[in-house]
């Protein structure tokens, strides 16, 4: 099982146990095999550390004293791209696109913030601060466009927005006692909001503003965001 599968799914069977209800037999089981799940991930942790620490002597033996590895930016880019705007959610809007692509590198900071071995509270909490702000005025300015447009489904579209900002800022609280963890958390989360809100909800929006009913007899690529 993927490791962000298991955090999602931890989270999900910590959250029986924080409802106030009595939690039945199988949820005792699943707590049971969570348990045995992050043993054995810990095992295979140690693993694979021991093995890595005696590569990495095995390099720096090799490299000499005083001579420095050989850079590899490719790697370097790889690891900090983790998030970029797919074509399946290009809206066509050239200043939504554009302020999606900003929100995905700010989900990159933290995405290589989460590779770290160890992370300061500060740190996550400045990325995390930022990536607040700019979402809430990204998403005002969204919600703007479709009044402007009498769009039917703003409301759910609204509230949506609101969750993402609900969830950042509970990990913001959070980031003070586990910051690592929630670069984790924030990984995972953004990784499926940028898939399924983008590809869904705001495309849906482009492709109603592209109607023909809109009176529109091409669509327009350059519909401005209004000014903050």
């Amino acid at each position: 099982m993927p490791l962000s599968r298991f955090i999602a799914d931890l989270d999900e069977l910590v959250g029986v146990f924080d409802n106030g209800q009595p939690p039945g037999n199988r949820s005792f089981e699943s707590l049971r095999v969570a348990v045995a799940r992050m043993n054995e991930i810990r095992r295979q942790t140690a693993i694979a550390q021991e093995r890595l620490n005696a590569t990495l002597a095995i390099a720096e033996n090799e490299l000499g004293d005083g001579q420095a590895p050989t850079p590899v930016p490719v790697l370097e880019r790889e690891l900090t791209e983790r998030f970029y705007l797919h074509d399946c959610c290009k809206t066509g809007i050239e200043d939504i696109d554009d302020e999606h692509r900003t929100l995905m590198r700010l989900g990159n900071r933290l995405y290589a913030l989460s590779l770290c071995e160890d992370v300061a509270h500060a740190t996550v909490g400045e990325v995390l601060t930022e990536l607040l702000s700019f979402a809430q005025d990204h998403f005002a300015a969204e919600e703007h466009l479709m009044e402007a447009y009498e769009y039917p489904a703003l409301a759910p579209h609204r509230a949506t927005h609101k969750r993402m900002c609900d969830y950042l800022a509970e990990m913001f609280d959070l980031a003070a006692e586990t910051p690592l963890l929630v670069t984790i958390r924030l990984e995972i989360f953004l990784g499926s909001w940028f898939i399924w809100h983008m590809q869904r909800d705001d495309v849906e929006f482009a492709h109603y503003c592209q109607a023909p009913m809109r009176g529109q007899t091409a669509f327009s690529a350059k519909l401005a965001l209004p000014p903050r």
